[in-house]
């Protein structure tokens, strides 16, 4: 059964007042849940993508009651459904999404539940068998900013996931054989390993970041810090076939209305979309 009709998609659809689009890959893929709070045509354009509905739903609520104050902003919020093939699925709809200040991420595990934005993601690798990686390069100031967001962590568990990860068994073990592990930036690729997942490093310095840390900082009264986060890139990734304009994001529906406030005064790109 293919994900547009898995009764399951089709309720949380309904529980969202979202769209089922196909996700591109045949029958067996699974699709993509689109749900639109639009204001008007040809306004600024966010898109927001959960890993589940649930982490759409300050997003959402923030529109609606951002739009009712006025704010001139359309907000797509995407839940890929199981078997998606995210990137070909964000492709396949490109004109019907249409043109984007910004995609953002809310779907990331925050570390501590405290507010930060992502500086770097680790990628994922394979290999046939284990052998030592080089330490993940970090500068003192990201070292010490790590140190003072974890403190309850001991370093041996720092080092372990964010300078030399475990390696562990893969999901098809069973089968294949073989183990993965989380790759950072700046550390090479070992000799016989598979790059499965490349990692990513965000721009921390852009007018994005500026609006999204201004949210967050005066919605929670909190210092921000940009760090790195042990979480999957692929999705984020995905979103580059967008717009170049991504970043990870989550907070309360007040951080969320104040960061698409802040995101509708940002210049986007010429206005497409499928109705034009």
């Amino acid at each position: 059964m293919s994900g547009l009709m898995n009764p399951a998609a089709l309720m949380l659809a309904a529980e969202l007042g979202g769209t089922l689009l196909g996700g591109g890959t045949g029958s067996t893929g699974g699709g993509l849940l689109l749900v639109e709070r639009l204001q008007g045509h040809g306004l600024p354009q966010v898109a927001v993508l959960g890993r589940g509905a649930a982490d759409l739903l300050a997003a959402l609520e923030a529109a609606e009651r951002a739009q009712a104050a006025g704010l001139q902003l359309n907000l797509l919020a995407l839940v890929p459904l199981p078997g998606c093939d995210l990137a070909a699925s964000l492709s396949l709809h490109r004109l019907r999404i249409g043109a984007l200040v910004a995609a953002l991420d809310a779907g990331l595990p925050w570390l501590g539940g405290k507010p930060m934005l992502v500086r770097r993601l680790p990628g994922r690798i394979a290999r046939p068998t284990p052998v030592p990686l080089d330490k993940a390069p970090m500068g003192p100031l990201e070292k010490n900013e790590l140190k003072a967001f974890l403190a309850d962590w001991e370093k041996d568990r720092r080092k372990m996931v964010f300078r030399r990860p475990e390696w562990r068994e893969a999901p098809n073990a069973a089968e294949q054989g073989g183990f993965e592990t989380d790759l950072w930036s700046g550390v090479p690729l070992p000799p016989g390993a598979e790059l499965l997942v490349p990692p990513l490093e965000l721009p921390c310095a852009t007018p994005l970041t500026d609006a999204l840390r201004a949210a967050l900082r005066t919605a929670t009264g909190m210092p921000v810090p940009m760090l790195p986060l042990p979480a999957d890139p692929a999705p984020l990734h995905a979103l580059r076939l967008l717009t170049p304009e991504i970043a990870a994001f989550r907070g309360s529906v007040g951080a969320w209305e104040l960061a698409l406030a802040n995101l509708s005064r940002l210049p986007g790109p010429p206005h497409f979309c499928a109705r034009c």
